[in-house]
C-alpha cells in the first residue's frame, strides 16, 4: 500500500490531507523517521517538513511506494488533475532533485489515480499525465497527484476532497492496461499518453517531451527506474523529424527497448 504525503507549505496537499482525515477515520500514531503519522484502514498519512519538492529524505520511511498530494502551477491557470513521475532530464534544480537524475516511477499507481481523477473531474477540468519534472530525488516508486489551476482552485476545499476521494480509492483498485510504457515525445502535458493510459493500453512510467529530446542518453534511466519496469517506448511520432526519430529509434535499439509509433 503506497504511503501518501503532504507538505503543509502546500494549500492543496494540506487541503486534501484534511479531506482525508474527514473521510477516513485516521489516528495519529508515533512519528515515521520524525514525521507525524496518521493511519487508517490500511492507510498511511504522513506530513514531511517543509516544501515536499525537496524531500528526498522520503526514502528513509521504507515505503513500497508514495504518492504526494500537491498544488500544480501552469502559465494559463488551467482547472485539472494531473499526475506525474518525478525527475530532472536536465541539471536545473530550481524545483528540487538532482542534476540529470530520474527518481523511480510508479507507473501502475500513476494509471490508477489517472482513471480515479478521470472519473471525478468537473465537466471543465482538464485530466492528464504530465512529463516527467521537478523533485525530490527518491528510489522508492514515486508519483505526484495534482490539482492545478488558480488561486481560486487551490483554495477550493471540493477540489481538496475530490483529490483525496479519488487517491483513496485507488488504492483500492486493479488498473487494466495492456503493456508498461515509457513515453517519449509530447508537450509538457501529455495528453495523447494519457488518452492511451485512459483507453487501457498502457501503463506510462517516465515520459521525456519532445523539448527534452537531446536528452536521448538519459533514455536508459527511465527505463531502469520504474518498477515494474517498461516493455516497450511509445513514441509520440509527430513530435519528431525523421532525422530525430532515427536517433531515438538508435537509442532505444541500443538499450534492447521495442518501440510503437502514435
Amino acid at each position: 500500500m503506497p504511503v501518501l504525503i503532504y507538505s503543509p507549505e502546500d494549500v492543496v496537499s494540506l487541503g486534501a490531507a484534511e479531506a482525508l482525515r474527514s473521510l477516513e477515520a485516521f489516528h495519529e500514531t508515533d512519528p515515521t523517521a520524525g514525521m507525524r503519522t496518521f493511519r487508517s484502514n490500511g492507510i498511511t498519512l504522513i506530513e514531511t517538513p517543509g516544501h515536499h519538492l525537496y524531500a528526498d529524505h522520503l526514502d528513509d520511511l521504507g515505503a513500497d511506494s508514495i504518492v504526494v498530494l500537491s498544488r500544480h502551477s501552469s502559465a494559463k491557470s488551467v482547472p485539472s488533475f494531473t499526475v506525474h513521475p518525478v525527475g530532472n532530464w536536465t541539471a536545473d534544480t530550481k524545483i528540487g532533485g538532482k542534476p540529470r537524475e530520474l527518481s523511480t516511477a510508479a507507473p501502475v499507481m500513476m494509471l490508477q489515480v489517472l482513471k480515479s481523477l478521470a472519473q471525478r473531474a468537473p465537466p471543465h477540468f482538464s485530466v492528464t499525465y504530465e512529463a516527467t519534472h521537478h523533485g525530490p530525488f527518491l528510489r522508492t516508486p514515486t508519483l505526484y497527484a495534482e490539482v492545478g489551476g488558480n488561486e481560486e482552485v487551490w483554495q477550493d476545499s471540493k477540489m481538496h476532497r475530490l483529490l483525496a476521494e479519488a487517491v483513496r480509492d485507488a488504492l483500492g483498485q486493479t488498473a487494466r492496461f495492456e503493456r508498461i510504457a515509457v513515453g517519449i515525445g509530447g508537450m509538457h502535458y501529455e495528453s495523447k499518453f494519457a488518452r492511451l493510459a485512459l483507453e487501457g493500453k498502457f501503463a506510462f512510467g517516465h515520459m521525456m517531451p519532445k523539448h527534452h529530446a537531446g536528452e536521448l542518453d538519459m533514455l536508459g534511466q527511465a527505463i531502469d527506474r520504474c518498477h515494474p519496469r517498461p516493455d516497450v517506448a511509445v513514441i509520440e511520432w509527430k513530435s519528431f523529424n525523421s532525422e530525430e526519430r532515427n536517433r531515438v529509434i538508435a537509442r532505444l535499439s541500443n538499450l534492447g527497448m521495442d518501440h510503437v509509433r502514435v
